[in-house]
């Protein structure tokens, strides 16, 4: 069972949203929370297109580093646009209305199809100046999107963000970039470790990584690289 209430300690007023969408997608645009009611465990947010009501599982906080493939004209996130050009992704907001991405968005929104949204907005924006061919990969671009963000939101989950338990002898893995920079995280709490001597009885010494935060200890010898290979530091 979902506990929504407490999903909404998640979110605070202000925040930029992404909405899931199934199956597996997520909004190739972004809303801004406007109020967090946890006693209802829903939010109000604004999206390009007019205020929501959601329950907090509905959308996710908008992570930066997927903010540079959505279409600039629908960005309420305040990214930078530098930061958006070097995704590869080039939207057309010359050759089609203003309002066209913002159109697009609600009915992306209510569930229209691919083909009902080419359909719908042809029939609005062709009048107004916008070429077919603008149209079609505008629109066949913002589906592909919401389908490619839906599966980095997954990767995110699936690959692991700082050093995890992987054995009941206690052996841990690192990430790649762990791997890469040669200091591990702390599974705790994230924290980068240190290198440091702990004295055993009769004198002996073993090596461990300590997190500052926390003080987790990890014994240098238990600590696996990603694919589970031996790794000495």
């Amino acid at each position: 069972m979902i506990d929504f209430w407490k999903l909404t300690e998640d979110f605070k007023s202000g925040d930029p949203v992404q909405k899931y969408m199934p199956p597996g997608q997520l909004s190739p645009f972004v809303g801004r929370v406007l109020a967090v009611h946890p006693g209802l465990g829903c939010l109000d947010v604004q999206w390009p297109f007019g205020v929501e009501r959601v329950v907090s599982d509905e959308v996710v906080r908008v992570n930066p580093e997927l903010m540079r493939f959505l279409p600039p004209t629908l960005d309420q996130s305040y990214s930078s646009y530098d930061t958006r050009k070097a995704s590869g992704v080039t939207w057309r907001t010359i050759e089609v209305p203003a309002g066209f991405h913002r159109d697009l968005a609600a009915l992306w929104h209510k569930g229209a199809d691919e083909v009902t949204a080419y359909d719908t907005l042809w029939r609005k924006h062709a009048v107004l100046g916008a070429q077919d061919d603008a149209i079609k990969d505008e629109v066949a671009r913002f589906y592909l999107a919401a389908r490619n963000l839906g599966v980095l939101r997954i990767n995110q989950f699936v690959n692991k963000m700082a050093t995890y338990w992987v054995a009941q002898n206690r052996q841990y893995r690192v990430t790649q970039e762990e791997l890469v920079s040669r200091k591990p995280n702390c599974p705790k709490c994230g924290t980068p470790m240190r290198r440091t001597t702990y004295k055993m009885d009769k004198g002996a010494r073993i090596r461990l990584w300590a997190c500052p935060k926390d003080l987790y200890l990890l014994k240098a010898t238990a600590i696996l690289g990603p694919d589970g290979q031996p790794v000495e530091w």
